[in-house]
C-alpha cells in the first residue's frame, strides 16, 4: 500500500485520477473509490490525508490506517486545502471549474472546518464589499496569517484575522495566480502562475 506521504505527492501532481487503490488482505489491489480531478492534498498530525475531488464535489480522507472515506459531501467546489496549526481544515471553495462536458461551481469563499465537530466557519467571502471570484489555493505563515490565490480573479489575498482581508497582489502584477507557499522564515512568498490561454 502507498504510504500517505507518497499519496500526497501523487495527488498533487495528478490531473485526473480514475480510481484510488487500496490493498486487500491477500495483497491484491482493488479500486476503493472513483475520483476525478484531485487537488489540495494536506496531512493532519495523525497522518490522515485530506484532498478534494472537484468534479464529484467532495473532500476525501485517507486515514492513517489506509481507509479511504468521504469527509465532506457537497464541498462547494472545494479546491486547495490546508491543515492549520490548531488542526483545523482550511478550504478554498467556489471557483468555477470547467472541462469539456463538466462545469462545477459554488459560492466563492475560504472556510475553516473543525475536524472534530464538522462546524464550518467562513473566513472570507468578499473583499472591499465585493464577492470573491473563486479562491483556489491557500497557505499559512508563522504568524497564522492565511494567503490565498484567485486564479480567475487575478489576485492574491491575505487574511490577517477575523474580518481582516487584504489584497496583496493584483493584475497587472499577477495574471493567473495558482499555487502559493510561504518560506519557513516567512520572508518569501512563492507564487505559481498558471499558463492560461
Amino acid at each position: 500500500m502507498l504510504q500517505n506521504r507518497q499519496l500526497v505527492g501523487l495527488l498533487a501532481g495528478t490531473v485526473i485520477v480514475v480510481g484510488v487503490a487500496a490493498t486487500t488482505a491477500v495483497g491484491q489491489p482493488t479500486v476503493a473509490t472513483m475520483v476525478a480531478f484531485t487537488e489540495g492534498p494536506t496531512v493532519d498530525r495523525d497522518g490522515n490525508v485530506y484532498f478534494t475531488d472537484i468534479i464529484n464535489q467532495r473532500i476525501m480522507k485517507l486515514g492513517a490506517g489506509g481507509v479511504l472515506s468521504t469527509y465532506r459531501e457537497q464541498s462547494n467546489a472545494a479546491n486547495g486545502l490546508l491543515i492549520d496549526p490548531q488542526g483545523r481544515l482550511i478550504a478554498c471553495e467556489g471557483a468555477t471549474f470547467e472541462r469539456p462536458g463538466v462545469r462545477v461551481t459554488g459560492t466563492p469563499r475560504v472556510t475553516r472546518t473543525d475536524l472534530k465537530t464538522g462546524a464550518v466557519e467562513v473566513l472570507a467571502d468578499r473583499y472591499d464589499g465585493k464577492p470573491l471570484i473563486g479562491p483556489n489555493d491557500v497557505t499559512i505563515d508563522g504568524q497564522g496569517r492565511l494567503y490565498f490565490t484567485e486564479l480567475n480573479g487575478a489576485a492574491v489575498y491575505r487574511i490577517d484575522g477575523p474580518g481582516k482581508v487584504a489584497r496583496i497582489l493584483a493584475a497587472p502584477d499577477v495574471r493567473s495566480p495558482n499555487g502559493i507557499q510561504v518560506s519557513p522564515d516567512d520572508r518569501t512568498l512563492y507564487l505559481i502562475e498558471s499558463n492560461q490561454s
